[in-house]
């Protein structure tokens, strides 16, 4: 595409893909001002306008946080509220389904600039996809009794999804530029990313900015249940004290990296697994971006009701490292059933599809092993591999490489049909692929993914029988 106009001004792209396939990536678009200064800790803020046409072919740089686990290594800045946009339309008005990416890495690890995000291939099967770098940690989530004075809706917090609804509002006003449908928005994410979607399904103030919804390996009631704000308030009193700042002005004087810092030594135990500690950073239950836990408000059915996928892979709800979430099966049965009290429908997924070298050495489908499926690295192009090959390296694999071959690719593709068709129709469905039926509790069906997709029974039942 040309120079494509926004409500902020023009920006330029550039072209990525394979050879007489192309696509256009606009990398590092400003959806909001730079959250710095005496904007820590606030909502987001309009971006300011630009006059010239702005060259967007550089990533931004990523929320702080500990370390940036993938390479390449990106920059870390709080000037980190960016967004960038693949898309094949050749031509504003295009009309295409649009799939807003959420990254994962909890609350507190991650960004929306990873190539895997912004390949091509996911884009090629007529979808604009929208990946998202947003607030994290202590930056992007806490609260404290100052802040809750000072703002007009007297709470504090969140601005982690504060951020993702901004990016989303920005979606509604400038996509179809970009040859998008801003009627037809898919948001999804996986494992923090899918606690994220979670989030703007029971949040009223992201009401009507999208309309499907796809939750890989996450839910913010598995992950990250939320926090009364008295709570995440008193985290925030704590970490202000040892950051010795007596004042909201010396806090936001204090340089990230000590905000960080003295964060990591603040943690609680997770909700369902004895032992194991999170930071305090989670959703702030405020009665204005949260009115109750996520938990309960999908139990009630207050929610944000969107045709839904919900999808594990089989390693995780049967207790292969790095993440053991068997109890995020009722939390997907709980959520389906609140779509379907608004009469929207559901989907159920398992995922189990590992390399043959990977899986001959005893390696399991891990959490995270889908994605590069989900995004179409059947090549080993993205960077991605390289994470998985260390941890099923560690887990009895006699090498980090993959044997990709041609199951993989058909493995990719079905996933990249199903999503994109999900997107396109609000039901998983392409061309050449069987039939994906919606779950309910008396059939107990669910798409089940390893070599080949096949409807199965049974989805309840998964994590104890396994």
């Amino acid at each position: 595409m040309q120079a494509v106009k926004t409500d902020k001004g023009y920006v330029s792209g550039a072209i990525i893909g394979e050879s007489g396939n192309p696509v256009s990536i606009f990398r590092g678009i400003p959806y909001a001002a730079p959250p710095v200064g005496e904007l820590r800790w606030k909502p987001p803020q309009p971006a300011a306008p630009w006059e010239d046409i702005r060259e967007c072919t550089q990533y931004s740089a990523v929320s702080p946080q500990s370390t940036i686990p993938f390479p390449p290594s990106l920059p870390i800045s709080e000037d980190c509220l960016y967004l960038n946009v693949v898309t094949p339309a050749k031509k504003p008005g295009e009309k295409l389904p649009v799939m807003v990416w959420m990254h994962g890495g909890g609350y507190y690890m991650g960004g929306g600039n990873d190539k895997i995000w912004n390949q091509h291939r996911l884009p090629l099967c007529g979808v604009v996809v929208v990946t998202i770098t947003h607030r994290l940690g202590p930056i992007g989530l806490v609260a404290h009794p100052a802040l809750t004075k000072e703002s007009p809706n007297g709470v504090s917090g969140n601005y982690l999804f504060l951020d993702l609804i901004a990016a989303l509002k920005w979606v509604q006003k400038n996509i179809a530029s970009f040859g998008g449908d801003p009627d037809n928005v898919t948001i999804f994410g996986e494992s923090g990313g899918g606690a994220k979607v979670s989030i703007m399904m029971t949040s009223p103030l992201a009401k009507g900015l999208f309309h499907r919804a796809i939750c890989e390996s996450g839910t913010a009631s598995a992950l990250a249940p939320g926090l009364p704000l008295a709570k995440v308030e008193d985290y925030g009193k704590t970490l202000f004290e040892k950051l010795g700042a007596k004042t909201l002005e010396e806090a936001r004087q204090v340089p990230w990296e000590k905000i960080r810092d003295a964060s990591q030594t603040m943690h609680i135990p997770r909700k369902r697994t004895a032992g194991e500690m999170l930071p305090p950073w989670d959703a702030a239950i405020d009665g204005w971006l949260l009115t109750d836990s996520p938990e309960n408000l999908f139990q009630s059915g207050n929610i944000n009701a969107v045709p839904l996928i919900v999808m594990a892979t089989l390693g995780e709800v049967t207790n292969v490292p790095p993440l053991q979430i068997p109890f995020i099966i009722p939390d997907y049965i709980n959520m389906i059933e609140s779509v379907n009290k608004h009469g929207q429908k559901g989907y159920a997924c398992i995922f189990d599809q590992v390399p043959a070298n990977w899986r001959r050495d005893g390696f399991g489908s891990a959490h995270s092993t889908e994605l590069t499926y989900v995004f179409g690295d059947w090549d080993n192009s993205s960077g991605w591999w390289q994470m998985i090959g260390m941890l099923a390296k560690t887990s009895g694999a006699k090498t980090e490489i993959p044997a990709l071959d041609a199951t993989d690719r058909k493995v990719s593709e079905a996933m990249m049909g199903y999503w994109t068709g999900f997107a396109k129709s609000g039901k998983p469905q392409h061309k050449g692929l069987p039939e994906w039926t919606e779950y309910s509790p008396t059939t107990d069906k669910y798409m089940y993914i390893n070599g080949k997709a096949e409807m199965r029974s049974g989805f309840s039942r998964i994590a104890s029988s396994s």
